[in-house]
């Protein structure tokens, strides 16, 4: 059966902004307003290239707990040609390859089924099912990403997942054993088609396992710089407990990860399933409840505290080009493009941006025209000081360069407080 490669996504700005992605409900309220932003991953081929900014407000639901932005930008602006590539981090390949051998070996999926992940990037995850014979299939709208995964013999279809693929997929292949969608509901602007999608493909013997980052440590850990506009969704259990209870699913079990920074991993079945759901997900909702996730007041008192963060980095910048430091930054993730500008400071203040993916090099972040470079160009720079932005694997990044580089060059991270590692 054909699949429809060019079918987009139906964009409502009202949706995030007037009324709830999840829900529908009305009862939005305003957590965090960033201003006008450049697209963080849209890096500028020139230094001079014309960057457009749109608005980046992240919004509350009081009624279902989904965090939220306003549609402004299309999926396929995003995601037709970008550049992140998931394998580029080894703890994040080491974590999802340990993952997969423990389903194996747990004999949750065996050579007889048949795995699909939904953003499936450069094969990363669904690589590791290869060599247990088991048939796997990538859903990937970025056609370059998926390209490196196909030349890994994994099949990738680029294309946006919805209900109507769901229901393609269905028709062709059946029910998968396993449905994989980490770091992907939040990437979706029809989130209720997404997710009447996944209970199409969940047969009575599916799991869907969902991992994503969470509204709670944006608010506890100061993780506002994972806020951009790619992210239309910031997930708490409590919304994909309401979310899933819409469509006939059950969510059953959620663990807590470290992998980005914390996350949640979400185990859901089908709504008949007679599984209990677990003291885990119990105590998760409870603890969203109690550190009152959802309520105006506690984003107020966050919007002061952020501003303090930017202000101080600001400060430093400012200090440090004052003291002639030769200041580069690493790691050109979006972390860093909503970090920067969301400050004012003058481009020169951060001579350069290293990152290790060649998908990224040669280009410039947005909307400073800063250069990025490799890794080895970074060694011959002489840096005296270096920013990492994914502060998710600041440890792995900094023992790397510490490798390369010559001793005394001083290593720090912004969030959630400016500090040296």
């Amino acid at each position: 059966m054909a699949i429809n490669l060019d079918a987009g996504q139906e964009l409502n700005p009202a949706r995030g902004r007037d009324f709830c992605r999840g829900c529908s409900g009305v009862k939005l309220f305003s957590a965090l307003d960033l201003g006008d932003l450049p697209i963080a991953n849209e890096l500028q081929k020139s230094p001079v290239e014309h960057v457009e900014k749109f608005p980046l407000h992240l919004r509350i639901c009081e009624e279902c707990g989904l965090g939220q932005v306003a549609d402004v930008v299309t999926p396929e602006r995003i995601f037709r040609d970008y550049r992140y590539l998931s394998s580029m981090s080894s703890t994040f390949s080491k974590h999802v390859a340990e993952f997969v051998e423990k389903l194996v070996a747990n004999n949750m999926v065996n050579s007889t089924d048949w795995v699909l992940e939904i953003a499936s990037n450069d094969g990363y995850l669904l690589k590791n099912f290869l060599p247990h014979g088991i048939s796997v299939l990538g859903i990937e709208p970025a056609r370059n990403v998926g390209e490196l995964a196909r030349r890994l013999g994994v099949e990738t279809i680029s294309e946006f997942f919805s209900n109507s693929l769901a229901a393609e997929l269905l028709n062709r292949r059946g029910y998968p054993k396993v449905i994989f969608a980490n770091n992907v509901m939040a990437h979706v602007p029809d989130l209720l088609d997404f997710i009447k999608g996944l209970a199409l493909l969940c047969g009575p013997k599916t799991t869907i396992i969902v991992e994503n980052p969470t509204l709670l440590s944006i608010l506890e850990k100061k993780q506002f710089d994972t806020i951009y506009h790619e992210h239309f969704s910031y997930l708490s259990a409590t919304a994909v407990n309401l979310l899933c209870n819409s469509v006939g699913l059950k969510l059953i079990d959620v663990e807590s990860l470290a992998v980005h920074g914390d996350s949640n991993r979400y185990w859901i079945k089908r709504g008949d399933c007679q599984r209990d759901r677990t003291i885990s997900l119990e105590v998760a909702l409870k603890t969203e409840r109690d550190r009152k996730l959802f309520k105006r007041e506690t984003w107020a008192d966050y919007s002061v505290k952020v501003k303090t963060i930017l202000k101080t980095f600001q400060y430093w910048l400012e200090d440090s080009y004052r003291e002639e430091r030769r200041v580069f930054g690493y790691g050109a993730a979006a972390k860093a493009s909503t970090l920067l500008n969301s400050i004012n400071f003058k481009p020169d203040q951060l001579i350069a941006i290293a990152d290790i993916s060649s998908e990224k090099q040669s280009r410039y972040m947005p909307s400073f025209g800063i250069r990025i470079i490799s890794p080895e160009e970074l060694k011959k720079s002489n840096p005296t000081d270096i920013v990492i932005f994914p502060w998710n694997i600041a440890d792995e990044i900094s023992a790397e360069l510490k490798q390369i580089l010559q001793s005394g060059v001083r290593f720090w991270c912004a969030i959630p407080s400016l500090h040296e590692l």
